[in-house]
């Protein structure tokens, strides 16, 4: 049995890297690339790099692409390229002919920078000082920023998610939605606010996504905030509708579904949820193998149930060809459809039900066994997240990943005994049970 999954883990590898080999294009393979962590002054690479280290520097130029992991990641220089960084401390004072992505706590453009393409964002803090240039557009996703740059074409960003929950609530309180206040008050997110250049509008609400730099086009700062402050007491119902609709229907299909595995398969749905617990990097990296590979078999098996079906009708068979084409084909549409299902619904429901569940035993203990609790608040707060622009996507992926991996966890038990998968589950959950008694 070992051998068997040690082959089975060992294919999966295999295919994993012949995926990522073709995802890079032709170019930059013909290229060799090179790990070092510092380039100096007037030193020309005509090859992509790959620079990690504490702390790097690239003060030379590349004539391909820089793929650049570190505490503190410095570029200076040119690069010919794309560029990728990872970073906790991130300054840009160079030129970059591709696309930028970069994912750091704090990010710094100098006066000297210049983007010729797209940038892309993620982290907690993102200043672009006065001088630095985005020649296409900027992409971004921050608690605070400081932008005093300039941007050729759109901004698309979202800057401190709290900020704007806080104004929601404030305009509900305002209404008298709320029968309390409810406030959230932080002044290190408040901080990156006010040093904000243009906010936008969203639902009639001032928020920060899709605004523009100060342009030659552009309106003032003092124009636009008299603008947003008129708009600020109304809603748009229209943009209300595009985020509420689509969250509702994912909630109710969550709701729906994850009912029906409580009900018929709670035991495994515990199960499932432990293997994330106890191996949360084995589940992401098993899901995100099971979610590459499942499409190449699903292709290969499509072609090789039509090279059956075509070789048969060759071969003066007809009636088999036929049945081979009929079942082949009916089976793989009802994998397909299983496998669908785990990627969109399940594997949300088994990382939802263990969220509820950790948050009930820590929190709520008198509640933890009952599972129905549990269940509902963790695919609430779930969809809320799921709904956050440009941060939802991130959140969905990675909960994918995550209950993929142990949704494959599971489907390798079902071999053994259903008992042994049943076991392991109750006694956790009537742990809590157990300790109310021993207390009284």
């Amino acid at each position: 049995m070992k051998h068997i999954k040690n082959w089975r883990f060992s294919f999966l590898i295999i295919y994993l890297l012949l995926f990522v080999t073709l995802l890079f294009p032709s170019s930059a393979l013909a290229r060799e690339a090179e790990v070092e962590d510092t380039v100096g002054q007037g030193e020309t690479l005509d090859q992509s790099l790959v620079m990690y280290g504490r702390e790097v520097v690239m003060d030379g130029v590349i004539n391909g692409d820089l793929l650049a992991v570190g505490n503190r990641v410095t570029i200076n220089g040119d690069i010919n390229g794309s560029l990728v960084v990872i970073g906790q401390n991130v300054n840009l004072n160079g030129t970059i002919t591709g696309s930028s992505y970069i994912g750091a706590l704090n990010m710094i453009m100098g006066p000297e920078a210049n983007a010729a393409r797209d940038l892309y964002f993620i982290g907690a803090s993102l200043e672009t000082q006065d001088g630095s240039s985005i020649d296409r557009d900027l992409h971004a996703v921050s608690l605070e920023a400081d932008l005093s740059g300039t941007v050729g074409q759109e901004v698309d960003t979202l800057v401190g998610p709290v900020h704007l929950i806080q104004i929601l609530y404030d305009y509900m309180l305002d209404q008298g939605w709320l029968s309390q206040p409810l406030k959230f008050d932080f002044p290190w997110f408040q901080r990156g606010f006010e040093r904000q250049a243009i906010p936008g509008l969203a639902f009639g609400l001032p928020t920060f996504q899709n605004f523009m730099f100060h342009t030659a086009n552009s309106a003032s700062y003092s124009e636009f905030r008299d603008q947003s402050s008129k708009q600020a007491g109304t809603i748009d119902v229209e943009r209300l509708k595009q985020w509420a609709v689509p969250l509702l229907r994912n909630l109710v299909a969550l709701l729906i579904l994850g009912l029906l595995v409580l009900w018929l398969l709670p035991a495994q749905l515990s199960f499932a949820g432990e293997q994330v617990r106890k191996n949360p990097w084995r589940s992401l990296l098993t899901g995100l193998l099971v979610f590459v590979i499942g499409w190449f078999a699903a292709l290969l098996a499509l072609l090789i149930i039509l090279a059956l079906a075509i070789f048969f009708y060759w071969a003066s068979l007809p009636n088999l060809g036929f049945l081979t084409g009929t079942i082949g084909l009916s089976t793989l549409g009802i994998a397909l459809s299983i496998f669908w299902l785990d990627i969109v619904f399940f594997s949300k429901i088994v990382v939802a039900f263990l969220c509820g569940s950790l948050f009930f035993k820590r929190f709520l203990p008198k509640y933890a066994h009952r599972r129905i609790w549990p269940f509902l608040a963790g695919v609430i707060v779930y969809a809320l997240l799921a709904s956050i622009p440009y941060l939802g996507w991130l959140v969905a992926v990675i909960v994918t990943f995550l209950g993929l991996g142990a949704i494959w966890k599971l489907s390798s038990m079902r071999k053994q005994p259903e008992a042994q998968v049943a076991e392991d589950s109750p006694v956790e959950e009537d742990m809590p049970e157990a300790s109310a008694t021993t207390e009284a």
